[in-house]
């Protein structure tokens, strides 16, 4: 260990992650106490409606808003390697122009899709309503350029404050609704309002960074030849944007397939097992966000020893804190969901612990898949992806979810997500060693 912290690159990289995990824990203590004051208000049949309206949104958000902040860490460290800002400045014009058209395109799904949504949810027009003023949200969802910006620009303090302001903001509401407005349309105002000035904050900061700079000076309105500099752009976009669909299809589609299959009590156990799980995803997106960029510069200037070694530990880091965590699931989660969610939600633990299982073979994998990125490789990792949560994630989903309910899609999460370490790790290592004996 002395060793690892030796290395100055390690150092800063665990730096980042310390700015991003801090929001992130101030984020866990308050997901809990809002959490808590909305499926009481609620009832956990109220809390499954809350929670299908907000996965239809997000579902939509996440599988039309390209992943641009990896081809603006992937492309812009070499741009800035090189010293050459027009490049650079081709490369964030073209990604902001894929952002916007994936805000608008997924508005218009949004709106147009909710009414044949709505038959098999049962909702009726005065649930459709909320949903189509809350999809207004989606035209605040083009941040992934400026989060790349951000992270380029390592400006993780900002990162963390956005998680901060996110978590203030509907711990406030949440409050607020509970006081004075206790419903469903309450809990979705608060919801937008968050998710609404956090996206916003994004983009104001992360354009006002790069800005500060000096990457932004002498930059035209032309948008003609914008991928002339980077060759391969446009795939490695789509292929980035479709990697990070699939895990989204496998988060995501949980809660729609229980809802159609089972009552919207079983979303609503679900969903708070799902919630409770989340601080490991949330920790690998983090350590993600955090050695991404470390990844490209290494790779960038082909130092492929110390990218190896950089994988090694983020991976070691990674799994280390999600088996301690799993630990701490199962010793304190019937405690947790008595206390803070109510008797109604105690059901939920097994569901729980099979969440929290799948989210630390999740962590592992996180690191790999951003080495596969800075390689410049990410079909691979689309490939398995595809593959897993396709071929084998999907089929277990529905059949294990009729014959054992919310049971069944724990387990159906827990085993692709193994594949998908096991498979992910054999990648990665085999092309860092060819570039090792080149």
């Amino acid at each position: 260990m002395h060793q690892w912290f030796a290395d100055r690159i390690f150092r800063k990289s665990l730096k980042n992650a310390s700015w991003l995990l801090g929001g992130r824990i101030f984020t866990g203590a308050a997901s809990l106490v809002y959490l808590g004051l909305t499926t009481r208000s609620l009832g956990v049949t109220g809390f499954g409606v809350y929670v299908l309206i907000q996965t239809y949104i997000q579902v939509i958000i996440d599988l039309t808003t390209f992943q641009s902040s990896q081809a603006v860490i992937r492309y812009g460290a070499i741009c800035l390697q090189q010293n050459d800002k027009v490049a650079f400045q081709q490369l964030i014009k073209f990604t902001t122009l894929l952002d916007l058209l994936g805000a608008l395109v997924g508005f218009a799904i949004a709106i147009g899709l909710t009414p044949t949504i709505a038959t098999y949810m049962g909702w009726d027009q005065g649930i459709i309503t909320q949903v189509q003023w809350s999809s207004l949200l989606i035209l605040f969802s083009p941040v992934p350029t400026p989060r790349g910006l951000l992270q380029l620009c390592n400006r993780f303090d900002l990162l963390a404050l956005q998680l901060t302001i996110y978590a203030t903001v509907r711990l406030i509401g949440t409050i607020g609704a509970s006081m004075w407005y206790p419903s469903l349309a309450g809990y979705l105002v608060v919801w937008w309002l968050a998710e609404g000035l956090s996206g916003l904050f994004l983009i104001v900061f992360g354009w006002r960074e790069a800005g500060r700079q000096g990457l932004l000076s002498g930059i035209d309105r032309s948008l003609l030849h914008l991928t002339q500099f980077h060759p391969g752009l446009l795939k490695f976009c789509i292929v980035s944007n479709f990697h990070s669909s699939l895990p989204i299809v496998m988060r995501q589609s949980s809660p729609l397939v229980i809802g159609l299959i089972a009552a919207p009590s079983a979303v609503g156990l679900f969903q708070v097992s799902w919630e409770l799980s989340t601080p490991l995803k949330e920790i690998a997106q983090l350590l993600t966000q955090a050695f991404y960029p470390e990844f490209a510069y290494l790779s960038s200037e082909a130092k492929w020893l110390q990218l190896k070694s950089l994988v090694l530990k983020s991976t070691a880091i990674a799994l280390g804190i999600g088996i301690l965590l799993l630990g701490i699931s199962i010793g304190c989660g019937q405690i947790v969901l008595q206390q803070v969610f109510g008797a109604a939600f105690v059901p939920g633990y097994g569901v729980f612990v099979l969440l929290v299982a799948a989210e630390l073979f999740a962590m592992g994998s996180s690191g790999l898949e951003a080495a596969l990125f800075a390689l410049g490789r990410p079909e691979f990792s689309l490939q398995v992806n595809a593959i897993v949560i396709l071929g084998v994630y999907l089929p277990l989903l529905l059949v294990l979810t009729h014959f054992f309910g919310i049971i069944g899609a724990g387990i159906a999460a827990l085993i692709p997500t193994m594949l998908i370490l096991v498979l992910e790790s054999l990648l990665t290592w085999n092309q860092l060693h060819r570039r090792l004996s080149l």
